[in-house]
């Protein structure tokens, strides 16, 4: 069965609740970020900003090569959706090529935590 655009959303508000939880509030308290979450086969872009921390709503958009973002995440529905099930590490699908991350290092090695 194909993911859905539903789905994929879905994974995403699943990954930025996660910053909430209280685990992750102290480690993410200071982030003001704008991230983004790009899927080509919908061609579409699902961007927030997180302001302490928070995730702020997400809005949907078209692929904008021309926006900067402070993290963007580059991927298909079935590599996304195999991370947050935990049936493909972000590892391996980063070092496939599956999975494109732009952004600091440090940002990168923080956003692992909820992934």
């Amino acid at each position: 069965m194909p993911e859905t655009e539903e789905q994929v959303v879905q994974g995403i508000k699943k990954v930025l609740g996660k910053l909430s939880e209280e685990e992750n509030r102290k480690r993410f308290k200071k982030w003001n970020k704008t991230i983004a979450f790009s899927f080509k086969e919908f061609d579409k872009t699902w961007t927030t900003t997180l302001t302490n921390g928070l995730a702020g709503d997400l809005e949907e958009g078209g692929i904008d090569k021309s926006k900067k973002y402070d993290i963007l995440l580059i991927t298909n529905s079935k590599t996304w959706l195999g991370i947050l099930n935990k049936e493909i590490k972000a590892m391996s699908a980063f070092s496939s090529g599956n999975l494109k991350i732009k952004g600091k290092m440090v940002d990168l090695l923080k956003l692992k935590k909820v992934l």
